[in-house]
C-alpha cells in the first residue's frame, strides 16, 4: 500500500516515528507530510532515518525541488500517488482547519485535492478540548463523509496529567486499524469468527486448557474487515492481546467467551443474523464438575469426574440456512485422509482446513501449529482434499476471503 502519514502539532506527535517504521516493516510505502505544529515537536530527518520516502514540510508547495521534471504541482503529485491518507495524530487546530476546507499549508491542499479515496483520522488532545462543541461539530461532519474514517480516541491518562477520552491509540493498533479499516469498502456481511483456546475450570484455581493464542483468528478477522465486511470475533480464553488493536474498528465487534459454554451462547447468539461461520478457535471438549472452592490436593482422587462439552459446530450446522456457509478448522495430530473424511462426515461444513497440532510437552515432540506464524495446511470439502500447503496464517485469511468471495474453489 502506498500511504502518506499526516503528522500534526498534537503532543502525541512523536509516536508517529513509531507508527511510520511499523508501516515500512509491514511492507508499505510511506511518505511523510508535516504540518507546522508538528515542527515544534519532530525532526524531519529522523522520518528519512527510519526509512520513509520522503518527508515534505508545510510550505513545500513552493519549493520546485520537491517535484522531478515531469511533474506539476506537489500536492497534486501527492494525491495521484497514494492509495490512502493518514493524519495521526490530528491536533484540535488541524481538525477544524480541514472540516472548514482552509488549504494554507501543504497538507490542506492535499486533503481538498484527495477526492473520494480513503483518509483514516486519529484525533488526540485534551478532553475538554475534544469535548468542545465546536470540535464535536467539525468531528461529527468530518464522519459524515464516506470515504473518511475517523478512529475515536482512547481513555486514559493524558501529556497534560489530565484522565480522560482523547489518548491516541497505541502504535500498534494504530498500524492495525490503517491495514484494516477502508472506510470506502463497505461489504453488507457479517462474519463470525472463533479464536483462541476456550478453558474447562475444575475449580477457583485451576482449568483445563490448549496452546492456542487466537492468532489465526486474528488473522483471519483482519482479511475480511480489510475488505470492508462486519466481522464479529468470539474471543477465548486468553485470546491474543493483539485482538484488543481492533477494538477501534467501526465494523469489528469483540465478544469475550472464555469458556465452551459462554463460546456456544455467543455463537448461538450471532449466528442466526451472519452470512459466514469461521471456527478457528480450539474449543474444549470436556467440562468439569466445576468445585465452588479450590480443591485441597490431600482430597483429590485419582479421577476427576467429568463430561462432555457441548459441540458447538455441531449444533451450528444444526440451525443453519441455507444461504449461510460454514468454515471449520481441523487440529489433528494424524493428517490423513481418512481423518478428515471422518470428521467431515459427521460435521459436514462447506470447507474445512486441517492442520498438525503438538503442544511441545510431551516426550521430545516441538511445538506445532499452536504459536507459529506458518504451516503445513488441508483444504477438504465433501468431495476433495487439497495440501499440504505451506502458508501464514495471514495467507489463510486471504485464501479465505477469495473463497467465499468466489474467487478460488478447492
Amino acid at each position: 500500500m502506498k500511504c502518506i502519514l499526516a503528522v500534526t502539532g498534537s503532543i502525541a506527535c512523536y509516536k508517529a516515528y513509531d507508527v511510520a517504521r511499523g508501516l515500512i516493516k509491514n511492507g508499505h510505502e510511506v511518505k511523510i507530510v508535516l504540518t507546522h505544529g508538528a515542527l515544534e515537536f519532530l525532526r524531519p530527518e529522523t522520518f528519512t532515518y527510519l526509512g520513509v520516502q520522503n518527508v515534505y514540510l508545510p510550505t513545500d508547495d513552493f519549493t520546485p525541488s520537491k517535484l522531478t521534471h515531469d511533474q506539476t504541482v506537489l500536492h497534486i503529485e501527492l494525491a495521484k500517488w497514494a492509495d490512502k491518507l493518514i493524519i495521526a495524530p490530528l491536533s484540535a487546530n488541524t481538525l477544524g482547519r480541514l472540516n472548514l476546507g482552509l488549504n494554507n499549508d501543504l497538507l490542506g491542499s492535499l486533503y481538498l485535492a484527495f477526492g473520494k479515496k480513503p483518509i483514516l483520522m486519529f484525533p488526540a488532545m485534551n478532553t475538554q478540548m475534544l469535548h468542545h462543541d465546536r470540535t464535536q461539530t467539525h468531528i461529527k461532519e468530518l464522519s459524515s463523509q464516506s470515504h473518511i474514517g475517523l478512529i475515536h480516541p482512547v481513555s486514559g491518562k493524558l501529556a497534560c496529567g489530565d484522565v480522560g477520552e482523547g489518548k491516541f491509540p497505541e502504535v500498534s493498533a494504530v498500524i492495525d486499524l490503517i491495514e484494516t479499516y477502508d472506510p470506502t469498502k463497505n461489504v453488507s456481511k457479517h462474519v463470525i469468527v472463533t479464536a483462541g483456546a476456550t478453558a474447562a475450570p475444575l475449580d477457583p484455581v485451576r482449568y483445563l486448557t490448549n496452546p492456542s493464542t487466537g492468532r489465526m483468528g486474528l488473522a483471519v478477522a483482519k482479511a475480511f474487515l480489510k475488505y470492508g465486511y462486519q466481522v464479529t470475533l468470539l474471543a477465548g480464553h486468553q485470546c491474543s492481546q493483539e485482538v484488543e488493536n481492533l477494538k477501534g474498528h467501526p465494523r469489528f465487534t469483540m465478544i469475550k467467551a472464555p469458556t465452551t459454554s459462554l463460546m456456544k451462547e455467543a455463537a448461538l447468539k450471532v449466528f442466526p443474523n451472519a452470512d459466514l461461520y469461521i471456527s478457528t478457535g480450539a474449543i474444549a471438549d470436556i467440562e468439569f464438575d466445576v468445585a465452588s472452592e479450590k480443591m485441597k490436593k490431600e482430597n483429590l482422587t485419582s479421577s476427576l469426574p467429568f463430561h462432555q462439552a457441548p459441540d458447538i459446530l455441531k449444533e451450528i450446522l444444526q440451525i443453519k440456512k441455507t444461504q449461510q456457509r460454514v468454515v471449520s478448522f481441523a487440529a489433528e495430530t494424524q493428517t490423513t485422509p481418512e481423518v478428515f473424511q471422518e470428521k467431515m462426515n459427521r460435521k459436514p461444513v462447506d470447507l474445512m482446513i486441517g492442520n498438525k497440532v503438538a503442544n511441545g510437552l510431551i516426550g521430545t515432540s516441538e511445538i506445532e501449529g499452536f504459536q507459529k506464524a506458518h504451516g503445513q495446511y488441508y483444504f477438504v470439502t465433501s468431495n476433495s482434499l487439497s495440501g499440504p500447503h505451506d502458508l501464514t496464517k495471514q495467507d489463510i485469511g486471504q485464501e479465505l476471503v477469495d473463497w467465499f468471495e468466489g474467487f478460488k474453489s478447492w
